[in-house]
């Protein structure tokens, strides 16, 4: 009971220094130094207003901090507070002090979400556009970021696992001797627990509960991917972790795996790897950006094929070989106006997904 009592004044106290942080407009940066475990992203201020409120509404005030505010805007949403979510109370007015004969602008927040609340604001900008001109330009780029960070927040919710319990999945899958499966690879084999995979795919359930040869002999056949790809998959399967950093061509084989077996959990979590987050990086490059994209395109990633695009759309070299025609048609095709060209031919810190 005792310790119970100390993590709920723990984090309500965290609660608390998080808005008066973010009340007080402090960097994106100051905001990750906080520590955040167990943060109800649900929360409001003590007026009412959501957190994405209060963050535009502070932006607003200081022209030279709009770029890290947006980015403190898309890192709030990846974290996993809602743009649907209403304020129930609050109010923000905003007048230049300099000059009196121009009406003030004052929103009742009660009952608006984040979207309706920035559209309210900019309506009223709007109509003495000429002295707010600067402040609605801003909440256009704050739509914008909306967009584009509610289409690549990570797909379900995430919760917070100790290590222990994250350790006792290692260990789980690292114990061989109990494996009752086993997976022909490219390259080698891979084990695991049956009873395990067929929790988590139909797919496979059906292939290991039938008379054919990969019931009776409890044996897959996937001689298409290879066995660092196999072993990813099952490493995500187990502990939503991975022990070494995967390269694209790895996370892409076991997504293939993953999407083949219906596995949708571990299909999301390789999304999130490949695509990035909040949280991770991401691997789109140069380099990676048509074998990424094309995965993306044929099995109708929509979070990868977004990411994707915007990846595109600020490099050079995507664009230099969408304007000579070198990209394959299903890339090309991802970006409007442009013409489809030839298909092409065919113990570290576990890094949490």
């Amino acid at each position: 009971l005792q310790l119970g009592t100390a993590l709920a004044v723990m984090v309500q106290t965290q609660t608390q220094l998080f808005l008066a942080f973010l009340e007080d407009g402090y960097p994106l940066e100051d905001l990750k130094q906080l520590n955040l475990e167990g943060f109800d992203w649900s929360c409001r201020a003590g007026d009412g207003r959501t957190l994405l409120v209060v963050r535009i509404h502070k932006a607003l005030e200081d022209a030279t901090a709009f770029a890290d505010a947006l980015s403190a805007i898309e890192w709030l949403i990846h974290s996993g507070a809602s743009i649907e979510q209403e304020c129930t109370g609050g109010h923000s007015t905003w007048f230049w002090a300099q000059k009196p004969e121009v009406p003030h602008v004052t929103v009742d927040c009660k009952g608006h979400n984040t979207i309706s609340y920035v559209r309210t604001l900019q309506q009223k900008m709007r109509e003495h556009l000429s002295e707010w001109k600067v402040q609605e330009g801003f909440l256009v780029r704050v739509m914008k970021t909306i967009a584009v960070a509610s289409g690549q927040r990570a797909a379900g919710p995430r919760v917070s696992v100790h290590e222990g319990i994250t350790e006792l999945w290692v260990k789980s899958l690292a114990a061989k001797h109990s494996h009752d499966l086993t997976i022909e690879t490219a390259d080698g084999l891979v084990t695991a627990h049956a009873h395990f995979l067929k929790t988590a795919s139909s797919v496979v359930t059906a292939m290991l509960e039938s008379p054919m040869k990969e019931g009776k002999a409890q044996r897959i056949e996937v001689k298409d991917t290879s066995s660092k790809a196999v072993s990813l998959f099952m490493e995500i399967l187990y502990t939503c972790s991975a022990q070494a950093e995967p390269d694209h061509e790895t996370a892409l084989g076991a997504l293939d795996l993953a999407h083949r077996w219906q596995v949708e959990v571990v299909v999301e979590i390789l999304i999130d790897l490949l695509a990035g987050t909040h949280l991770l990086t991401g691997m789109i490059t140069d380099e990676s950006f048509v074998a990424i994209t094309e995965e993306a395109v044929l099995k109708g990633l929509e979070r990868l094929k977004t990411a994707a695009q915007r990846f595109g759309a600020e490099s050079q070299k995507v664009q230099a070989d969408l304007k000579a025609d070198r990209l394959p048609a299903a890339v090309a095709q991802l970006f409007h106006g442009s013409k489809p060209s030839k298909p092409s031919e065919s113990t570290p810190k576990r890094r949490r997904m």
